[in-house]
């Protein structure tokens, strides 16, 4: 009999994680965008008041993601030649520097 297959839960969350952020990520920046659209809607300084706390939560969110995706990449060539372990293609840095620009508001 063979030796029993060795599992890394950490290796298949990290490849879990590379499929499925990018995605989800994307949801969250568009669901973002369209929710800090709706507060030139907004007429009552109490609503405006929620809808500030709420998309800041939205931001944290967002920001959570990426530290999530930072880790999923590490540093010990979790994704190798810009593919995640799917084998999508993933352009990293591309998603952080657009999720900066989102977070900085510019």
């Amino acid at each position: 009999m063979g030796e029993p297959e060795k599992i890394d839960p950490l290796a298949d969350l990290r490849a879990e994680l590379l499929r499925d952020l990018p995605g989800d990520i994307s949801r969250v920046r568009k669901a973002y965008r369209r929710a800090a659209q709706q507060a030139a809607l907004l007429r009552d300084a109490k609503d405006f008041t929620a809808h500030q706390a709420a998309c800041k939560a939205g931001l944290s969110h967002l920001e959570s993601l990426i530290k999530l995706l930072r880790w999923a990449c590490g540093a010990d060539g979790a994704v190798e030649s810009g593919k995640a372990m799917g084998g999508e293609d993933v352009d990293v840095e591309t998603l952080i520097k657009e999720a900066r620009r989102t977070l900085n508001g510019t």
